[in-house]
This record gives C-alpha cells, sequence and structure tokens, in this order.
C-alpha cells in the first residue's frame, strides 16, 4: 500500500498542496498540517521497513504540531500495540476516540487495543469495553463485514451465544457459501440449548462442503447432547468413513451404541480399535463395559484385571471393577473393592476429596443393600462431609439412620442439616417422616402441612405431602392429597404413580389401574410404571398374560431388577409356567432378598412338589425384610402348617 494510500484509509489529511479538499481545520495552519503530514509519512515509511523506535518518534512529532487528529492517535496506539506497549497503546487510543467518537477506524483501534489486554491480564472486563467498541464502529460502518466477523468471534470468547449468532447470521448474509461461518452458527446455537437450529445451520455447512470431517463430527455432537442418539452414531459413521482412522472418534461413537444398547456394535468399534492399537485404554475401557452390561461378568472382569495390571492405579478402571461387582449384587465384593480404592495413595492425584466422595456414596448404598445401615449412614455422612455441602447425601444419611432405627440419631442429623439449609424442602419432608417414624406423628403432620403452606399450588411439593400420610398409612389424605396435585398438574408422571399406589393399598384396584394407564400415557416406558400395573394385575389374577407382557417391558428397560423378576415369575406362575417362573425367582430372591420374594418362591416350589424347600422359604420369608408390611404373615405361617401335615412332620413348638 503507498503512503498515500494509507493517509486516505486512516482518514489523514493531505497537505495544502493537495488541493481545496485539504484545507487546514481551524487553530491549525495548512504549512503546519503539511509539516506533521510530513513527519506521518516518515513515520509509515519507517513501520514498513521494520524500524518501530523510528516510527514512535514521528508519530509523536506529528502529534505534536497536530495534537487535535484522531487519525494520528489511532495510528500511534495501532504501532504501540504492535510494540507490545499496551498501557502507552490504551491511552493513545482512548484520546483517539475523544477527539472523534463518530471515527470507525478510532473505534476499531480501541477494540483492538482492548483485546490486546484481555489476552494479557485485562480479561473479560476489557474484552466486554472492546465488543462495545466494535459495536460502535458497526454502527458507524455498517457494510464493514471485517468488523462483523471479528466481532462474532469476540462475542465467542465471552460466552455470549445470543449475539454471537447474531453477527455470524449477520455475515452470513454477505457471505452465505462461507462453510466456517456455519459451523460457528451451528455450535452457538447448540450453545444456547437450540439443537435444531444447531443441526440446520450444520447441515448447511454439509451443502457447502459435503465430505466435512469437522461438520460431521459436529452435528455427531449435537444430536448426542439432544439424547438423538440414532442420528448421532449416523453422524459419527460418516465421519470415520471420511477419516476411518480417527480412534477417538471411534471411541465416542462405540459410547453412544453402548448407552443405545447396541452392544454387537459397540464390541466391533472396541475392537476395531483394538486391532490397530492393543493396548488402548478407552477401547478397553469400552470393552469391559459392554461386557458388564451384558453381563458377561468374568469376561469384564478379565479386561478390567488386565488394565489394572498395567496401571495399578487407575482409578476409572478400579471404578469399573466395582461397578461389575454392584452389577453381580455382589455387594461384599464391592465394600471389599471401595475399602481398598479408599485406602490408596493420593499424591499427586487431581481431584482426590471428589473422587473419595463418590467412592463413599457407592460405599453407603452397598452397605444398605448388605443391611448394614449403622455403616451405610456413616458412609453418607463421610461423603456429606467433603467439598460443598450436599442437602441430598445428608438425606441419604438420615434415611439409613432411620432403617437402623437410631430415630434419634436421625433427628439430629436432620436438624443439624435443616440449620445449614432452612430453604430445603425435601429436608423439612425428611425431618416430619423422621418425626412419623419416632411416633411423634402429630408432629410431622404439623410439619409436613407448613410444607404445603409455603407452595399450595406446587405438585410437587403436594406429592411429598401425600407421601408422608401414605407412609403414615392414612390413604384418605394421601389421595386427597394426590388429587390436589394432579389437578395442578396433570401429566406429572410422580403424582400420577403414587395416586396409583394410594388407590391399590385401598384395594381400589380398578381406579388404581385407571391411574397408572394414565401416568402410561405420559411415560410409556416408566419401568416401575409397568412393573407396578404388571404385578398387581398378576397378583390378583386380572389380565395376566398382559401383565407378563408388561413386566417383560421394565425387565427390557431395567434388566438386572430383582423386584421386577420377582413380578414376573409371579406372573409366570399365575399362567402356569411353572419352571420359567421358578428361573425367576430364584434370580430374584437372590437379588432382592424381601419376604414377598421368599413367599412367591416357595408357592412355586411347592407346585413342583419340593415341599421342604418351600417350607425353608416360607420360613425365610417370615424372618426377611418386610420394609411396606406386604407379607401376610397368617397365610404363609398357615401354608407351612399345611405343607409340614402333609409330609407328617410336626412343627416345632418355636416354629408356626
Amino acid at each position: 500500500m503507498s503512503i498515500a494510500s494509507i493517509v486516505l484509509a486512516i482518514g489523514l489529511s493531505a497537505p495544502a498542496t493537495a488541493g481545496p479538499a485539504a484545507a487546514a481545520p481551524a487553530g491549525i495552519s495548512a504549512a503546519d498540517k503539511a509539516r506533521a503530514y510530513y513527519h506521518f509519512s516518515l513515520a509509515q515509511h519507517s513501520r514498513l521497513a521494520g524500524e518501530n523506535a523510528e516510527a514512535l518518534e514521528e508519530y509523536r512529532k506529528a502529534l505534536r504540531i497536530d495534537p487535535g487528529s484522531a487519525a494520528l492517535h489511532a495510528e500511534l496506539a495501532r504501532m504501540l500495540r504492535e510494540s507490545g506497549r499496551a498501557a502507552e497503546a490504551l491511552v493513545a487510543a482512548e484520546e483517539s476516540v475523544r477527539i472523534d467518537p463518530g471515527n470507525a477506524d478510532a473505534q476499531i483501534v480501541l477494540a483492538q487495543v482492548l483485546q490486546s489486554q484481555a489476552e494479557g491480564d485485562g480479561g473479560e472486563a476489557a474484552l466486554k469495553k472492546a465488543a462495545a467498541a466494535y459495536e460502535q464502529a458497526l454502527r458507524l460502518r455498517p457494510t464493514d463485514t471485517i468488523t462483523v466477523l471479528t466481532l462474532a468471534h469476540v462475542y465467542g470468547q465471552l460466552a455470549d451465544h445470543d449475539n454471537a449468532v447474531r453477527l455470524w447470521k449477520r455475515y452470513l448474509e454477505v457471505d452465505p457459501a462461507n462453510f466456517d461461518a456455519h459451523i460457528q452458527l451451528g455450535a452457538h446455537h447448540l450453545a444456547r440449548g437450540d439443537s435444531a437450529a444447531a443441526s440446520a445451520a450444520l447441515e448447511k455447512a454439509l451443502t457447502v462442503q459435503p465430505s466435512s470431517v469437522r461438520a460431521y463430527d459436529a452435528l455427531g455432537e449435537i444430536y448426542a447432547r439432544a439424547q438423538q442418539t440414532d442420528q448421532a452414531i449416523l453422524n459419527f459413521r460418516k465421519a470415520l468413513e471420511l477419516e476411518p482412522r480417527n480412534i477417538s472418534r471411534r471411541v465416542k461413537l462405540g459410547d453412544l451404541l453402548l448407552r443405545a444398547r447396541r452392544y454387537p456394535e459397540a464390541l466391533a468399534e472396541a475392537s476395531a480399535i483394538l486391532a490397530a492399537d492393543a493396548q488402548n485404554r478407552h477401547a478397553l475401557d469400552l470393552q469391559a463395559r459392554v461386557y458388564r452390561d451384558t453381563r458377561q461378568f468374568d469376561k469384564a472382569g478379565a479386561v478390567i484385571d488386565h488394565l489394572l495390571q498395567t496401571d495399578p492405579a487407575d482409578l476409572k478402571s478400579s471404578f469399573l471393577a466395582l461397578t461389575v461387582a454392584e452389577a453381580r449384587r455382589d455387594f461384599t465384593a464391592a465394600v471389599a473393592l471401595i475399602d481398598k480404592i479408599l485406602a490408596r495413595n493420593r499424591d499427586g492425584e487431581a481431584d482426590a476429596a471428589s473422587n473419595d466422595r463418590v467412592f463413599l456414596v457407592h460405599l453407603g448404598m452397598a452397605y444398605q443393600q448388605l443391611a448394614r445401615h449403622r455403616e451405610s449412614a456413616d458412609a453418607f455422612g463421610r461423603a456429606a462431609a467433603i467439598g460443598e455441602a450436599d442437602p441430598a447425601l445428608l438425606g441419604q444419611q438420615v434415611d439409613a439412620l432411620l432403617l437402623a432405627k437410631d430415630h434419634d440419631a436421625a433427628l439430629a442429623t436432620v436438624r443439624a442439616a435443616r440449620a445449614k439449609h432452612a430453604a430445603d424442602r425435601d429436608l423439612l419432608a425428611l425431618e416430619a417422616n423422621v418425626l412419623r417414624a419416632r411416633g411423634d406423628v402429630s408432629g410431622g403432620r404439623a410439619l409436613i402441612e407448613t410444607l404445603r403452606k409455603q407452595s399450595p399450588r406446587d405438585a410437587a411439593v403436594l406429592a411429598q405431602v401425600a407421601d408422608f400420610h401414605r407412609r403414615a398409612l392414612d390413604y384418605p389424605a394421601a389421595e386427597a392429597t394426590l388429587r390436589e396435585a394432579r389437578a395442578v398438574d396433570p401429566r406429572n408422571v410422580r403424582v400420577l404413580f403414587q395416586l396409583g399406589a394410594v388407590l391399590e393399598r385401598q384395594k381400589r384396584y380398578d381406579d388404581a389401574e385407571a391411574a397408572f394407564r394414565e401416568a402410561l400415557a405420559v411415560e410409556p416406558q416408566s419401568a416401575p410404571i409397568l412393573n407396578y400395573l404388571g404385578y398387581m394385575n398378576a397378583d390378583r389374577n386380572v389380565r395376566v398374560a398382559e401383565a407378563a407382557e408388561l413386566i417383560q417391558r421394565a425387565l427390557a428397560i431395567d434388566p438386572d431388577n430383582g423386584a421386577y423378576m420377582d413380578s414376573l415369575g409371579w406372573a409366570l406362575f399365575r399362567l402356569g409356567r411353572v419352571p420359567e417362573a421358578e428361573t425367576y425367582l430364584r434370580r430374584a430372591v437372590t437379588d432382592e432378598p424381601n419376604a414377598v420374594v421368599f413367599d412367591h418362591l416357595g408357592d412355586v416350589l411347592e407346585k413342583r412338589g419340593l415341599v421342604a424347600e418351600a417350607v425353608e422359604n416360607w420360613r425365610r420369608a417370615l424372618g426377611a425384610k418386610d420394609e411396606d408390611e406386604e407379607l401376610d404373615r397368617p397365610r404363609v405361617e398357615r401354608k407351612i402348617r399345611e405343607a409340614l401335615a402333609q409330609s407328617g412332620q410336626a412343627s416345632p413348638s418355636n416354629q408356626p
């Protein structure tokens, strides 16, 4: 660019000899203007030659002659910024804008200086000021595409996604075939939570570059976040067709396939990675998770052992081993694993406290499954003491103390928690239930009613109030509250489910079934609703074939749920499919050893002629946990007496 072109570009007046348009403004003579221009020309010449010190000196000489020139201050600011002298550059840029706030170039230079400051120690505040200066420049020069592009990137740095979308759209009006602009627009739409607009922008990018790995990757990420798993898988596969050796993408694809329960395909992706890199930890981890989720526990364990032999301190692999023990429902092994993990050397471990918290929560749940409620409470309490206060963890601790029948400790803990989290309604409801468990039903009722008064039109709060009444066996009060909640939120699945359960407890089975079917219309894939409705009908010998189908749908969603296995076993027994019923009930009694499951297995075994084993299971039913008091104890005792009488055995005096 010539010196004359630079002069025109920055708006500096030419000397008097250039013609009438160059007439000097009031306060400075034409001769002085010519002298200022001379020094400016020397400055530009030195700048282009890389002689920065000389250039700065000449700019300053020009400004001493013409200190009111916004253009000269702007050029000096540019030069200072390029020389790394940020503080001086900012002073010059701000002076340029002060002199002529309507000069678009001055605003742009100020914005550029502020951007440089943000990259140093100015941070977000400087970047926001830069954005404001660019916005002013655009108001003065609306068709300046470069400024539109620059400002779009600035808003991206600020995570101001609304303004970034506005600017990228504006840029695309000028350059609609710009691939990167469509990608950026899609990314900001996604950050705003607008998955539909994001995917539309990225689909547009693919019309510009149909073979863009980057666009397919971005689309895969968008659909994955939107939980449109099939679309995400499709786009990652297209990206892999273009770049088949990209291992990180193949790992993402494998994770998605696992999430979609497309296990053979997920395993194939892990195998493809391992064929290229036999020790790839991501692929081995994926392989182990597929084996775990398909209940191939021995294979999962072998892969995890290999991972831990390679790196015994690998916490991720240790956690995976824990999840396998939990999936096996081997909670004794789970406790041993967690104890070993908690005894590890934490030197150099990032987020060690956060990791401990996760493992302590799992320890609390494992002890809960083992009915070691005191130790469960201790584990939850230790977890709650780490990091930020978490009312939910304190709630789990109190629940465990209730199960341990230590009502005094439960009350002291929940009250201490409420002192710290006075506004937490879950803790308030929990304290009401602790009072109920201690025998102070009226005190608990008074407390739960304060919750209702705080939020009388909140369906979630009304559900908590109803749950208190249900636990207090006041089913009419629970039903009335749930009907209030349904009036507030007719499609609230939790409310509809609880209403069905409360009606079932009152033996109003047809009304209960109507409530459950209403809930299923809202959420057809709710495993708890499918199971409850199926079991209720199977237990009363009504539409049993459909009941079995409903329970099978629940098991397809949650295949390791012992309660659902019990339900299906009982439905199959009602259908006369006794050997199949026995298979499911034996699994259920291992996974969910409660009173009702033992009773069901006893009935199946008696039907098969295994009377001694049937009696053994009925006796176990009488001694097993029955938290909801579902077991008909007199009926079980009668079955034991009749079975013993038929077999010619006398009942011991201390047994039924």
